[in-house]
């Protein structure tokens, strides 16, 4: 057996025989989570994935594994996809986004996150707008998106 083998065998039977805390032992202090807590860490998330919405590592981190996102050509894509499509096709340089009319709900462990997202060029003028629901779960210790969706809004005229 090579050296380093006998090392990590070594080592998985010592953690397996190595005492342990009791169940009701006291760790590191968990941050207390509150429904305002919650709150904030989404809105966070949010802005975070609509500044990172095409670099693969924020999308990675924001995105859960088991994320799915139905899009306009009737494909649900997994997380992988995702990433792919938005990190291959990217919108024109001088576009910015920013958030009108969120609205967020709670419910225990998940939350919905429903708003609009607002394009402009860079004369101020706005280009796109497209509305969004963002489904999240809390999971080892923090928020990740696990199903999101978005459709553009278009602008409905009367008669001439």
């Amino acid at each position: 057996m090579r050296p380093q083998m006998i090392l990590l065998a070594s080592a998985l039977v010592l953690s397996a025989v190595s005492p342990r805390p009791p169940a009701n032992a006291v760790s590191e202090p968990a941050r207390q989570r509150t429904p305002e807590q919650d709150r904030r860490d989404l809105l966070a998330l949010e802005t975070g994935w609509l500044a990172g919405e095409h670099n693969a590592a924020v999308l990675d981190k924001i995105l859960a594994p088991d994320f799915v996102h139905p899009v306009v050509t009737g494909d649900l894509l997994d997380k992988t996809q995702h990433i792919y499509y938005a990190t291959k096709f990217l919108p024109p340089s001088n576009v910015k986004q920013r958030f009108e009319n969120l609205k967020l709900r709670l419910y225990g462990d998940f939350a919905i996150v429903n708003g609009l997202v607002v394009a402009s060029n860079e004369h101020g003028k706005d280009v796109d707008r497209s509305v969004f629901t963002d489904v999240f779960a809390y999971r080892d210790g923090g928020w990740r998106a696990i199903s999101a969706q978005e459709n553009r809004v278009e602008q409905l005229h009367g008669p001439k």
